[in-house]
């Protein structure tokens, strides 16, 4: 299989459902003249901002933790970059492997701003609420493989970015129109 389709089997059905154009529905909250780039251009966006709050709150809340660094057995080479440029050579599958938890969790957030009828700033609080705590529930625990302080400063780093996340989202997937017609009914 090549690399492109490959991002096609996973990059459509995405787009598919952000436009809500299965079986020819359209929902109340994605712009129904959209084209299928501006689509492309939003999961793109979308899936740019997991991957930066990903890497750099990882690396500036987590990596810069002692705790961290010795429990995982790494160095802090002294900068973002050459952290970044480090985990590539390292690790090349990690960035595939998070651009499809980012279009999971697109997807995710999809479903769960349809569900919800609120204004925008709720569906925006909802979508972050639910990343923060269903991608970090686990890290309360305490469990026999993960220190607590190595838990607790990873608890830190994904609930913050993951509900900046979620507000990003929101943000992204919500057509303007949208966005003009709730701020009239709030005025």
């Amino acid at each position: 299989m090549d690399a492109n389709f490959r991002s096609t089997i996973l990059f459509s059905p995405v787009a598919v459902f952000v436009l809500s154009k299965r079986r020819g529905e359209v929902g109340p909250e994605i712009d129904s003249n959209s084209s299928m780039s501006w689509a492309y251009w939003r999961i793109a966006v979308m899936v740019s901002a997991y991957l930066v709050l990903y890497f750099s709150f990882g690396y500036f809340i987590a990596w810069k933790n002692p705790a961290v660094r010795a429990y995982y057995g790494g160095t802090d080479p002294g900068s973002f970059l050459l952290q970044l440029a480090d985990v590539f050579r390292t690790t090349p599958w990690l960035l595939p492997f998070q651009i499809l938890r980012a279009l999971l969790w697109i997807g995710l957030g999809a479903v769960v701003i349809k569900m919800m009828d609120a204004p925008r700033w709720l569906k925006g609080l909802g979508v972050s609420l639910a990343f923060a705590v269903l991608m970090n529930a686990q890290l309360l625990i305490p469990n026999p493989y993960m220190p607590q302080p190595v838990r607790m400063i990873h608890l830190v780093e994904t609930a913050s970015s993951n509900f900046l996340f979620g507000w990003i989202l929101v943000w992204v997937l919500l057509p303007r129109a949208r966005r003009v017609e709730e701020t009239r009914a709030v005025s």
